[in-house]
């Protein structure tokens, strides 16, 4: 759903609407993050966690070293400074669609947690409301 706000922005000239999409919609973005640790952290054994957590920290922080590096190429590359940010912003929707329908299609944390033998970490949401009402009365 982050997609389509940022190749929104990226084709829209107003720049109340740019920083309306930027302020809201495209901070969708940023939902992925805590879901791939909760996703890692629940099919990963206790035992490697840290290490798991530890190489995804180490994937996000390469978009911080590389996307600087690959939008200042496109936009030198582009014919105008807007044109430049226009081809940058709408491979980066492209890539944020595929990587959300890939996580819709293939991310199942309980399913690989079974599949590797991982115990459950966590208690599932039924289970954690039970215990909560236990506790509280």
């Amino acid at each position: 759903m982050a997609a389509l706000p940022i190749a929104v922005f990226a084709e829209v000239d107003s720049v109340g609407v740019k920083i309306a999409l930027m302020v809201g919609p495209m901070a969708l973005t940023n939902v992925i993050l805590t879901v791939s640790q909760t996703a890692v952290a629940r099919i990963t054994p206790a035992g490697q966690r840290g290490v798991a957590l530890g190489a995804l920290a180490f994937v996000y922080a390469l978009a911080g070293t590389l996307s600087p590096l690959v939008t200042g190429r496109l936009v030198d590359a582009g014919a105008s400074v807007p044109a430049g940010y226009r081809s940058a912003y709408l491979p980066m929707a492209g890539l944020v669609a595929a990587a959300g329908a890939l996580a819709v299609c293939f991310l199942r944390p309980e399913r690989d947690a079974a599949r590797l033998g991982v115990g459950e970490a966590w208690p599932t949401p039924t289970e954690h409301r039970e215990g909560a009402r236990r506790s509280l009365g």
